[in-house]
């Protein structure tokens, strides 16, 4: 028997290698708006993402409250993947529009926990996506720009923002009711824009458009830190806290300005159109509390609550840009230099979460799911534009387990129900998406395998 588990856990061991190699090479092919996903695994997916009370397993735990490693009492290793596909529509204030691409991506996760022998340690490592916000659209360019007609035509325009987290945790079990637990973890971010980009608050610059592509990737590190309290067998308190993160990323950035040159006149032929810079952004992922209940009212039943709240406006304010070492020489000469940076206004605000989820056990093997989440977004309209759209508010779930043995098998079904914004007078430069209107909705999809040894 201890041979057959320690084959298991070296054959777990290599499969959870694996999925952190997939995970950097994967994770930007997730197509979806929602910045900060409702649950991760399965099993919270299903609930409405409530989990910071009941977080069953290592996946969990690293995600929300790694004082839920205490729960473990042998090797736990689970490993899962994580698709959407998001859809929607854009009207310009001009009347023409587009939509919002619905191919299916897809992110892997993982973790692996196992109890420190003869002691009350349990400890943890994983691999969480953590964020994401992408949008791939398929619109004409509206006129803007300096002078408010230069065009750039049909357009596919893409921005990305993903976070994937390395975690390492310990819990330490006090009493049998009480348990605290910290994590580490590693924050790996890319961040993708292609399209044409109006200069938000360079002073020579701002009204300018240009056909940008920006890529730039680079690593943080945060921490977060929680506590498990039972003061029953059949009720569960949690409460968790996850500090923010700052990276510096670094990349390049490639464009053509030729369509603005165009419509600034003759004055203008003779400028260079192409430019390349090396590439530095600064982005602030936010501070987050969650706290919640669960109650295992009756054999096989749970029902479980959460309120989490994340510190958006201390994170996602504004977005600065650098660009260094500029290959145009004429636009260097206007600049008076080589560099530039710009500061993309998000305004963001800092929001609640309400979540709900209930597990009914059918039979011991079998059991089913449903939960609801809503938050109100974060985005304000009047910064607002298809690429920022993480608008959906309301959130409905459902999933299903089974169980054979060692093995738990969990899938899970999210849909972000659509939602319309209209933005009246945009705050942007330029004005470009006064008028206009989005709509997003987001289909999810969970599965996790777990093994309990």
């Amino acid at each position: 028997m201890d041979h057959f588990r320690t084959a298991k856990s070296h054959w777990w061991a290599s499969l959870f290698s694996i999925i952190v190699i997939a995970g950097f090479a994967t994770w930007p092919l997730l197509a979806a708006e929602g910045i900060l996903g409702t649950g991760v695994g399965a099993r919270s997916n299903g609930m409405g993402g409530t989990e910071v009370a009941d977080p069953e397993g290592a996946l969990g735990s690293l995600a929300t409250n790694p004082a839920g490693l205490d729960e473990l009492t042998g090797w736990d290793a689970e490993a899962g993947l994580l698709g959407a596909s998001a859809y929607g529509n854009f009207t310009s204030k001009t009347g023409g529009g587009g939509k919002l691409s619905s191919e299916i991506g897809f992110a892997p996760e993982g973790a692996i926990g196992v109890p420190v022998k003869a002691t009350p340690f349990t400890i943890g490592v994983g691999v969480v996506p953590q964020v994401g916000l992408q949008a791939h659209w398929n619109y004409p360019d509206p006129p803007g720009g300096l002078g408010g007609t230069t065009r750039y035509g049909l357009q596919r325009d893409n921005s990305e923002i993903e976070v994937i987290r390395v975690a390492l945790g310990m819990s330490l079990q006090i009493t049998r009711q009480l348990s605290i637990g910290g994590a580490l973890g590693l924050n790996y971010n890319e961040n993708l824009l292609q399209t044409p980009y109006i200069f938000q608050s360079q002073p020579i610059l701002r009204g300018f458009k240009t056909i940008l592509n920006l890529s730039t990737s680079g690593w943080g590190a945060n921490g977060s830190a929680g506590v498990m309290y039972r003061p029953t067998d059949s009720v569960a308190m949690g409460l968790s806290y996850q500090g923010s993160t700052t990276i510096t990323t670094h990349g390049e950035a490639t464009g053509n300005a030729d369509a603005q040159l165009n419509a600034l006149g003759p004055a203008f032929a003779g400028v260079g159109r192409d430019f390349h810079y090396d590439a530095q952004v600064h982005i602030t992922l936010p501070q987050i509390v969650s706290g919640g209940v669960a109650w295992r009212f009756k054999p096989g039943w749970v029902a479980s609550g959460e309120l989490d709240w994340a510190g958006w406006s201390g994170a996602f304010d504004t977005l600065p840009v650098k660009l260094t070492h500029g290959s145009n020489a004429q636009i260097n000469s206007l600049l008076g230099a080589d560099q530039l940076q710009d500061n993309i206004p998000l305004g963001w605000k800092d929001r609640f979460t309400y979540r709900a989820g209930f597990e009914d056990a059918i039979t011991p093997s079998i059991l089913l799911r449903c939960g609801y989440s809503y938050s109100k977004s974060p985005v304000p309209s009047e910064t607002l534009t298809p690429l920022t759209a993480a608008i959906p508010e309301n959130t409905v779930t459902i999933g299903a387990g089974y169980i054979w043995r060692w093995l738990e098998l969990d899938a899970a079904y999210q849909w972000d129900i659509p939602v319309t914004r209209h933005v009246g007078t945009s705050e942007l430069a330029d004005g470009e998406y006064s008028g206009s209107s989005v709509q997003v909705g987001i289909q999810w999809v969970s599965l996790t395998a777990r093994v309990k040894f």
